[in-house]
């Protein structure tokens, strides 16, 4: 059963698990959450490092590789400022069975397993492992850039999926590419195990491109297929899917360590023509839950195939929110997938199906953070201010409650401003929470919820309020299939209302 959920002009297609298929109930046991938005910790209640990585399935396990950045551990351990820079410590490698419960395997590509090409000060990220039947050996290939010891694409082998890998060689360019190395990477193998790269190149990075890996070993990218040139700004966070006999080849916004809207191209042939780029709609309400495209996980099950978008919240680097790891399920109208923002779904791996999790929040950009940089209105929210005199002010500021970026109704003479978002949800009694500081002094302050079927359940922000501090509206009996959350100021000349971190969530 597909249950279709409209939100701030986003609509949201959600597969509900419980009456999928069969229409069988589910057992309780066999369900596992996934929650965005925190940091995400092992089977031995250790934090996750795996930054910019892939995923490869050996049998029915899954090993997850990413990067461990020294200043991931200490965001983890107290986020705050973010960091100037990324320092390589180890590749790390995960294992499951349910794509939820991760085990630790250990740190498989070390500075040691490195040799000569170890640089404390090299970049090394957006990588993939695939595994060549005739030579039994795993392939790590990854970016790799040092000012002393060159760039391009590094490979590393193990004999194990468990490492440890230990290097073999430095590619420093790829035939046909406008410039000599990759940009961002990953790897995706086709179903008849053939791997290929696919990336930008690295100076122009609107040239996007798909190279096969060399037949005999894997050890070397081949000569590269330009399938799109992208507008002037370029692409980043590229990575391909299969889905339905059709290849996606995927990419973000050129915006560094931050979020980003996603796009997608369609191909029936790996090296082209691909259909023009268009953006996977659902990642431009809250630029694809604050995070960017890393890879994706097609996951098969009894019941059909769920295509989980793995997107990167680099928090280190942007100071974007807790929590490195973005997961969310596509789901497809046609051809055109469209992107989930979900905070909280389930996920059964075995049936390849997933649904919408009790915990999940509402609310899309619910902490500020999906727009970046300074904006008179807010991605998610629709913004209005009506000026008796004096200018409309800056609708974001960086003085989040957690991440960088927080509301602001800032009154610049006199003024009346407000921030809504129409969210469209199932039936069913919710609560409404927000973190507040207020100047004090306005002559209307206050937080909603309307339109839900019953009466207007507002909260009154007379007083000044110096330290953040949490409002709650409980109690949200929806009839209606949406609601209307709002935020309203009238104020003079040196009033202010910043809000963060709202949450909607059923009772």
């Amino acid at each position: 059963m597909i249950e279709t959920i409209r939100r701030g002009g986003c609509r949201l297609a959600c597969l509900a698990l419980v009456l999928a298929a069969a229409g069988a109930d589910a057992s309780p046991a066999a369900d596992t959450t996934i929650r965005n938005g925190v940091f995400w910790k092992d089977t031995a209640g250790t934090p996750i490092y795996s930054q910019g990585g892939g995923m490869l399935k050996v049998g029915a396990k899954y090993y997850w590789y990413g990067v461990k950045y020294a200043e991931a551990v200490s965001y983890a351990d107290a986020p705050g400022k973010h960091a100037a820079q990324a320092t390589f410590s180890a590749v790390t490698a995960y294992s499951s069975l349910d794509l939820v419960n991760w085990t630790f395997e250990g740190d498989v590509l070390t500075p040691e397993g490195l040799g000569k090409q170890h640089d404390p000060k090299a970049w090394l990220g957006r990588m993939g492992v695939v595994y060549h039947k005739a030579t039994r050996k795993y392939v790590l290939l990854t970016q790799y850039g040092s000012k002393g010891k060159g760039a391009g694409v590094l490979f590393a082998t193990s004999d194990s999926p468990n490492g440890p890998f230990v290097f073999e060689r430095l590619q420093a360019s790829i035939e046909n590419v406008a410039t000599p190395t990759s940009g961002d990477q990953t790897v995706f193998t086709d179903d008849d195990g053939q791997p290929y790269l696919i990336f930008s190149s690295n100076g122009d990075r609107r040239q996007l491109y798909v190279a096969p890996l060399r037949p005999s070993d894997f050890l070397h990218v081949g000569a590269a297929t330009n399938i799109h040139s992208a507008p002037a700004g370029g692409r980043e966070g590229n990575a391909m899917f299969k889905h339905g006999g059709l290849y996606y080849f995927c990419s973000s916004d050129l915006h560094g360590w931050n979020a980003s809207r996603s796009f997608y191209m369609t191909s029936p042939n790996i090296l082209g023509p691909y259909t023009p780029e268009r953006i996977i709609e659902g990642s431009e309400a809250d630029f694809s839950h604050v995070s960017q495209n890393g890879f994706f996980i097609p996951v098969q099950g009894s019941a059909g195939t769920t295509v989980l978008y793995a997107g990167d919240r680099w928090s280190n680097f942007a100071g974007n929110g807790h929590g490195y790891h973005i997961w969310t399920p596509l789901s497809f109208e046609g051809t055109a997938p469209r992107f989930n923002s979900l905070s909280e779904f389930t996920l059964d791996a075995a049936r390849g199906a997933w649904s919408v999790g009790r915990g999940n929040n509402y609310i899309l950009n619910p902490g500020f953070e999906a727009d970046r940089v300074r904006q008179t209105s807010v991605a998610g929210w629709v913004s209005s201010w009506t000026s008796i005199k004096g200018d409309a002010p800056i609708m974001n500021v960086l003085d989040g409650r957690t991440g960088r970026w927080a509301l602001s109704l800032r009154h610049a003479g006199q003024t009346m401003g407000s921030a809504i978002q129409n969210v469209t949800l199932p039936n069913g009694r919710y609560t409404l929470r927000a973190w507040v500081k207020s100047s004090g002094g306005q002559r209307v302050a206050r937080v909603y919820a309307a339109g839900h079927g019953g009466a207007e359940i507002a909260r009154s922000l007379p007083d000044p309020l110096a330290e953040w501090t949490e409002i709650t509206l409980s109690g949200i009996e929806v009839a209606t299939g949406s609601l209307q959350v709002g935020v309203y100021s009238e104020g003079k000349d040196g009033d202010w209302l910043t809000l963060d971190d709202f949450s909607l969530v059923r009772e």
